[in-house]
């Protein structure tokens, strides 16, 4: 089908989560997750507009339950870092940004 291969597809915010995590972790999180509310306080440190940020939060609340966990959080990061380098965002996530966790398995 057409998901097969994503498992092999390395996730490219896997490598940076570590430095994410410990950010993640300061923040107050609910079962694991945090609220948008938090996740804005960090965000907002990135100095890009709110309508970037609102769409980087589109992108990376994978599971669209409008909280994020540690990997959503990192994905979320991650697509800061890649705004701030100057790249556009990505429509969709591709595949080697969907984190492991949020893949469907079909």
């Amino acid at each position: 089908g057409a998901g097969e291969g994503i498992d092999d597809v390395e996730w490219v915010v896997g490598k940076d989560k570590p430095t994410y995590d410990e950010i993640f972790y300061t923040l107050s999180s609910v079962n694991g997750k945090i609220t948008g509310a938090d996740a804005k306080q960090e965000m907002v440190k990135s100095k890009l507009p709110n309508t970037v940020l609102g769409k980087i939060w589109k992108l990376a609340d994978v599971d669209r339950d409008g909280l994020l966990d540690d990997e959503e959080f990192a994905l979320a990061n991650h697509l800061i870092k890649v705004k701030l380098e100057g790249h556009e965002l990505p429509a969709d996530l591709p595949p080697h940004l969907i984190p492991p966790s949020k893949r469907r398995h079909e």
